[in-house]
């Protein structure tokens, strides 16, 4: 269908027929991304409600909201409308063995604070990167460069299988040795003797340390930060 052959007047650049949207009206963004409505509204004193099916997305959303607008994240206070809850988020290691493999990745990067990969393939054997307090330039002491800090940077390497094994290890050391890193984070839902034997005798003979961290760990951290 061409536009000369549609019926009725075209679409204006003015729309005059829309109500206006006052202080306390509830507006509703069902697909809320990293949440750039919701911190409008909540600039524009209105109420909110965000959806979105990644967990991760949620994440960003809520460290966004404590920044930008200097929100909480506790239930007393959203109660009485002075901060915000994240609903239904994953809460049992039974959950997250359902999750796509990418966004199980974006989950444990995230939740770890760190930064994933934007890209699926290709990553050379790290799905994000974790970038410390210490190394932002106001921070640190006699820094001539203002973008150096961002050198300064640990990588994390996430695999969703029952157990992980040494061959797994092996590949990340390769990883972090490529990328010149001294310490990085590798996240499964357990580790089998000979990974954690080969996480040992890496640091024992580069000193470089992998620090291994379960799923259970990172979801009991983040219930009782909640």
């Amino acid at each position: 269908m061409y536009l000369d052959e549609s019926p009725g007047p075209k679409l204006h650049n003015i729309w005059n027929d829309i109500p206006p949207i006052n202080e306390n009206d509830i507006v509703l963004d069902a697909f809320c991304g990293c949440g750039t409505a919701l911190v409008a509204a909540q600039k524009l004193k209105r109420q909110w409600i965000g959806i979105d099916i990644s967990p991760t997305a949620c994440r960003v959303m809520a460290k966004r909201l404590k920044k930008d607008c200097g929100l909480k994240e506790d239930e007393k206070l959203w109660q009485i409308g002075r901060g915000f809850i994240v609903r239904d988020l994953p809460k049992t290691e039974a959950e997250l063995r359902k999750y796509p493999a990418f966004e199980f990745e974006n989950w444990a990067v995230v939740a770890l604070g760190g930064i994933p990969n934007k890209v699926q393939v290709g990553d050379l054997g790290i799905d994000g990167r974790i970038y410390p307090v210490s190394a932002i330039p106001e921070l640190r002491v006699k820094e001539n460069v203002e973008m150096d800090f961002m050198d300064v940077w640990y990588p994390i390497q996430v695999k969703q299988t029952d157990k992980v094994g040494r061959p797994d290890i092996d590949a990340f050391e390769t990883a972090m040795q490529r990328a010149k890193r001294k310490l990085g984070y590798f996240v499964g839902f357990d580790f089998s003797g000979d990974a954690l034997f080969e996480i040992d005798r890496f640091r024992r003979q580069s000193g470089c340390e992998i620090k291994p961290l379960t799923v259970r760990e990172i979801l009991d951290e983040e219930i009782s930060r909640s």
